[in-house]
């Protein structure tokens, strides 16, 4: 299992001695994230390497397991692609991803063993309290993230497997000192040839170690705005997969991923105004919004489809029909009636995630003049009322 250690050091050495007068400077809460962040990081890294290797051991039956078709949707952050995610993965019958628990405490076999030993555990001697305070904290703790809703049982983005290695734009919440980052977000054209063979053999071995503890046969489903920016290694790892792209009007999209970025940054002790970053955040938005595209056109035509976020949202089931046909799997009356479910709760929704242009440094005319392209190539409407935005 490879381990970027010339990334673990150069940022840790950037922290604890160069870090004054850059954004990662200490203060309180700074101090607070580095010391769980380099006891928690790390313990959780050596346990996750020594099960990788655990795997090998006892249960080598994984390397058949075959995967097939895999399902990758892409698209900036704050593009729709959770919601879509989410959705689909409440067809079992069909799609499997990985949820936080799978992704950030149990990646591998050997862990997912510990931990139902210790349900079935709990469960005899201790009637099953252990779980229900597990589930009652992760209600309290994890769900009361503003903007991005998760749960140790709710499917997530899998970026967050590769943090494990230090090999992941993530580093980018934790660090945001973009010259002092390798440029994951542009995977494919400026990471060197070998560590890309090693992270994309790393994340597929662990791809298959899922589907080989899930059954086997379904469709692997992630989603992960990195992921927009290495569709040539993903089919070099997955010669069949296939690629579902969202991309949301720049007005609603790149206020919406700042202020949600802020708020990550916020809990890592980086404070004050987000516009030192927005050169560096625009191009990276920009890159995902028009890379994917260039991409698709050297693929099968069947390898990708393109779809609106404000499309998506308007017409859910239209918008599922249409998936379901491309993907070549049919759609289960059961599964109807979850997406009229959805489809209601989503209109009944009222977003956390409110704020002010003004707040972020940005203005109307500033978004629509950096992204003017996105917006001729989309067709994308120039007009958003701004007096209260949520999304």
């Amino acid at each position: 299992m490879p381990f970027n250690f010339s990334n673990f050091f150069q940022l840790t050495f950037v922290q604890f001695f160069k870090s004054k007068g850059t954004p990662i400077a200490f203060n309180a809460r700074r101090r607070i994230a580095m010391l769980l962040w380099y006891l928690v990081i790390p313990i959780h890294s050596v346990l996750t390497i020594i099960s990788f290797y655990l795997d090998e051991i006892f249960f080598p039956a994984y390397r058949k397991q075959v995967i097939e078709a895999p399902v990758f949707i892409v698209g900036n952050f704050r593009c729709g692609s959770t919601l879509l995610q989410r959705l689909l993965a409440r067809d079992p019958e069909h799609f499997t991803s990985m949820n936080v628990s799978e992704i950030y405490i149990a990646p591998t076999i050997t862990q997912r063993k510990f931990w139902k030993l210790v349900g079935w555990l709990d469960k005899v001697l201790a009637g099953g309290r252990g779980r229900k305070w597990l589930i009652n904290r992760d209600q309290r703790w994890l769900n009361s993230i503003q903007m991005h809703k998760v749960g140790l049982f709710t499917p997530e983005e899998d970026e967050g497997l590769l943090i494990t290695m230090w090999s992941t734009m993530f580093l980018q919440f934790v660090f945001p000192i973009i010259d002092e980052l390798p440029p994951f977000d542009q995977f494919d054209e400026k990471i060197p040839a070998p560590q890309r063979a090693r992270i994309m053999g790393f994340y597929k071995a662990i791809i298959r170690r899922h589907l080989y503890t899930t059954g086997g046969k379904k469709i692997y489903l992630a989603k992960s705005p990195a992921h927009s920016g290495r569709i040539d290694s993903l089919r070099e790892a997955f010669p069949d997969a296939r690629f579902i792209y969202l991309a949301r009007n720049p007005l609603r999209l790149v206020p919406s991923a700042l202020n949600f970025f802020k708020y990550i940054w916020r809990y890592f002790g980086i404070e004050g105004d987000t516009s030192r970053f927005h050169k560096a955040i625009f191009k990276q938005m920009k890159y995902w919004y028009t890379y994917p595209l260039e991409r698709f056109r050297h693929l099968p035509a069947d390898a990708s489809h393109v779809l609106r976020y404000d499309d998506f949202v308007a017409n859910v089931e239209t918008t599922i029909d249409d998936l379901y046909t491309w993907l070549g799997i049919p759609l289960r009356d059961g599964f109807r009636s979850i997406i009229h479910g959805v489809m209601k709760a989503n209109q009944a929704y009222e977003s956390d995630n409110k704020f002010t242009l003004a707040e972020l440094g940005l203005t109307e005319k500033m978004i629509v003049d950096e992204f003017a392209d996105i917006f001729k190539k989309f067709n994308f409407g120039t007009k958003v009322d701004f007096a209260s935005i949520a999304n």
